[in-house]
């Protein structure tokens, strides 16, 4: 894509212009020139200030800055937000009744330094450094992300994306990659990363002591009711 290109997303009957170079539309097809572009897709439009940033993003747009490059994902796909719902609620349940601190999903923008925002699919924050939180974004890194692989942002997020969380100091780190059926784990300690792949059994989080997932709950074509497997994890976390 060239730089005068136009970019339109839609996602409903709103339309923001924002600049003159990206159109935003309420929908999730995106409109290059006359030819429309279903989902999924993965755009970049360089050049990007936070605070046109600021502007161009609101509460139904996935969205990030990377450098001054704004960075626009498509919707989700519905696998991605079982998988998403799923490790949600089991993360918010457990950190709520361990009184352990605070669960955010996707909408949750991290503020890693200048010209870097980024959203997560979940952080979580310890509850000893909740002063980070902002009414909009977090001012600093979350103790532990999850990202939720999709074979259209699986690069980015493993390379790119990757790399800034290691130089921010993200202490924990899972990407789950239903595709592959494995959750790699990067671990922060003494200042250096070790990784794990876990494919099948326990994983678990030094962050957030005593939670785990079982990978077999992640790859089930149905995924098991979350109020279930929370009691699991609480019982033999010996915190039921």
């Amino acid at each position: 894509m060239g730089e005068g290109a136009e970019r339109n997303a839609e996602a409903g009957a709103r339309k923001v212009k924002k600049g003159n170079a990206v159109e935003i539309e309420s929908g999730s097809q995106l409109i290059l020139g006359k030819k429309v572009i279903e989902p999924p897709y993965f755009v970049r439009k360089f050049g990007v200030s936070e605070e046109e940033y600021e502007e161009f993003t609101d509460e139904d747009t996935k969205a990030e800055l990377f450098d001054g490059t704004l960075i626009i994902h498509s919707p989700a796909s519905i696998r991605h937000e079982d998988l998403f719902g799923f490790l949600y609620s089991l993360m918010r349940g457990y950190a709520e009744h361990e009184q352990l601190g605070k669960v955010l999903g996707s909408r949750a923008t991290m503020h890693l330094g200048p010209c870097r925002l980024f959203e997560p699919d979940i952080l979580f924050v310890r509850r000893e450094r909740l002063g980070i939180l902002r009414e909009r974004r977090l001012e600093g890194v979350a103790d532990l992300v999850v990202e939720i692989l999709s074979p259209w942002t699986r690069n980015y997020d493993m390379q790119e994306k990757r790399q800034a969380y290691h130089s921010a100091g993200v202490e924990e780190l899972w990407f789950v990659d239903d595709e592959a059926r494995n959750i790699v784990v990067d671990r922060r300690r003494d200042g250096k990363y070790s990784t794990s792949t876990v494919r099948a059994g326990k994983v678990e989080s030094e962050v957030m002591q005593g939670f785990f997932v079982l990978a077999e709950w992640l790859w089930a074509e149905v995924l098991p009711e979350p109020f279930a497997c929370l009691r699991k994890i609480l019982r033999e976390s010996g915190r039921e």
